[in-house]
């Protein structure tokens, strides 16, 4: 059984963006089931060692504790505003050896812009960001990474579902911004973006694909619900 200052350590019993490494970035008792929810996806759906990922709004390392070692060297980059959030998880989660060998780059990229990252990505995760942007910042968001993607690359994100779409600009944290999936897939295509509603599980939000071309985000849902080898 867990000591009191093992659970204070880890943030159990804390709310949602509360001051703390694992609860600002969500409930701290599923931090462990999201990061692992993320990397089997992927690899579901056909990240491989080789391939470079873009983890935007890395956070303090939730998934990149388990990207990071996975993936060979330079080819894990972390997008995160808030800058303590990555130091936290580096110190608590990941150590600092394997920074140097596996080399991820980090930034605080906090408009979208990704195309200041000069890379182009097989894989883009996006987990609980979309969750939180409203249509603006939502279309932003899915334009940059467009631009960000290889030809072939894929979009594995996150958002908020339900029956009625809220209205608002900009960001809502903690709190969730609703959408149906015909608004919320109508502002994909507006993005430029293909997008397929994954059957992948999640506590409270919906797993999409997003690409390119239609051909690639279909697929990827295909491989995903197992109807074909990756």
């Amino acid at each position: 059984m867990a000591s009191r200052s093992d659970e204070d350590a880890f943030g159990v019993g804390l709310r949602p963006g509360s001051d703390h490494y694992r609860a600002y970035v969500g409930p701290p008792e599923h931090y462990d089931l999201i990061a692992g929810l993320q990397f089997t996806l992927l690899f579901k759906a056909g990240l491989r060692e080789t391939h470079k990922l873009l983890d935007l709004g890395c956070g303090s390392l939730r998934g990149g504790r388990l990207f990071i070692p996975y993936l060979r060297p330079g080819h894990y980059f972390g997008v995160e505003p808030n800058e303590w959030l990555v130091h936290e998880g580096i110190a608590r989660e990941l150590g600092t050896d394997v920074l140097r060998v596996k080399r991820p780059t980090f930034s605080t990229i906090a408009d979208f812009d990704l195309a200041q990252l000069g890379e182009r990505f097989d894989f883009a995760v996006a987990q609980s960001i979309f969750s939180h942007t409203f249509r603006d910042l939502a279309h932003k968001g899915l334009s940059g990474l467009r631009e960000c993607l290889a030809e072939s690359g894929v979009l594995l994100a996150t958002f908020f579902e339900h029956d009625q779409t809220a209205v608002g600009s900009g960001w809502r944290y903690p709190t969730n911004v609703p959408y149906t999936w015909d608004a919320f897939s109508a502002i994909a295509k507006d993005a430029g973006l293909a997008v397929r509603r994954l059957e992948w599980p999640h506590p409270r939000q919906t797993w999409f694909a997003g690409a390119l071309d239609e051909a690639t985000a279909a697929g990827v849902a295909a491989r995903v619900a197992g109807a074909d080898a990756a």
